[in-house]
């Protein structure tokens, strides 16, 4: 990190309420973050809280993250750090890019799997596997914070239909209107099922990986009260992109899901649309986005892959689909 203001504000503002003094560098992703050193051995993250980000879902993390620890949650979470004041966010004392409060978390080693070239299916197993896991060690947390909505809320997908609009191309509009379409004509069945509190953004580059297992389990900013089933879809929808075999890959998955955590048939008779409604939020956010920033890559680099594997999945139908994970499990 080159810029000695942003360095000079954090090293004061770690010193003072935490009493850590380490070297700085930016870490990847759209969200502001930053790595600490300190020493050779001693690692945290800090992460610049957006001002649009109410303190109450900042709270929520926190009461989620030591919830699932106390549970037995056997993989590694981002604890945050209280301050020397006992506080979990603390206020900089002079704005960071518009911005004015942080988080100090524990570090995770691992890579993101995302960033794999190569995702075995006892990876993919074990990110079903994860997820199911943690799911069990939630189902009776309880927050006020968790009721809430948000731009990735699987439950509100079609807040974002209004985006067909964005897309240049008839086809394309067609596609992304029949997505929008199928997460509608399942959004009474949402209703009917199993709804918790989940980690709500489960997928690939979330799951932390070291010695080809699953370590971590990062990025608590949109968890929320949802439709269980809306954690494993999320999962399937990342994990079924930029594969050979996206049935198999949603399959296992939904295996290693249910070893911890079962679905109802009604459940698994929501996964398509789900995985629709997710698909089509992410290429509406990514067209929106680009409105914004048209040269930020990190706002829309796999909308190519979501636009096929939407396409792949109106092709195969929701009848097949079911029919060939059932088979696959």
């Amino acid at each position: 990190m080159n810029d000695p203001r942003t360095q000079r504000i954090l090293s004061s503002c770690l010193e003072d309420n935490y009493g850590v003094r380490g070297a700085f560098s930016r870490l990847s992703g759209e969200n502001l973050n930053f790595l600490v050193r300190v020493g050779q051995d001693r690692k945290y993250v800090v992460k610049i809280v957006d001002e649009a980000v109410p303190p109450a879902a900042i709270e929520l993390q926190y009461a989620a993250i030591e919830h699932a620890v106390e549970a037995g949650f056997p993989v590694r979470l981002p604890r945050i750090i209280k301050n020397q004041f006992a506080n979990i966010e603390t206020r900089l004392q002079n704005s960071l890019n518009g911005f004015d409060r942080l988080i100090l978390m524990e570090f995770i080693d691992g890579n993101e799997m995302s960033s794999l070239s190569d995702i075995s299916e006892i990876l993919v197993f074990e990110a079903g596997q994860t997820l199911g896991r943690f799911d069990m060690a939630m189902r009776d947390f309880q927050h006020s914070a968790a009721r809430r909505n948000h731009r990735w809320n699987l439950a509100a997908a079609d807040q974002h239909a209004d985006k067909i609009e964005l897309i240049e191309g008839s086809d394309r509009r067609d596609l992304l209107g029949w997505a929008f379409g199928s997460w509608r004509a399942a959004r009474a069945g949402l209703e009917s099922v199993p709804w918790q509190f989940i980690h709500g953004d489960g997928h690939d580059e979330n799951l932390l990986v070291s010695g080809g297992r699953v370590v971590g389990l990062i990025d608590f900013g949109d968890c929320c009260h949802n439709p269980r089933v809306c954690e494993l879809a999320i999962c399937a929808t990342y994990l079924m992109m930029r594969c050979a075999d996206p049935i198999l890959r949603a399959a296992t998955a939904l295996s290693g899901y249910q070893e911890h955590t079962v679905l109802s048939a009604d459940e698994l008779g929501l996964l398509y649309p789900l995985i629709c409604g997710r698909l089509a939020v992410s290429i509406g956010v990514a067209n929106e986005r680009k409105t914004i920033d048209p040269d930020n890559p990190n706002w829309f680099g796999g909308e190519q892959s979501a636009w096929d594997l939407l396409d792949y999945l109106r092709g195969i139908g929701p009848q097949a689909f079911e029919r060939k994970v059932a088979r696959s499990v």
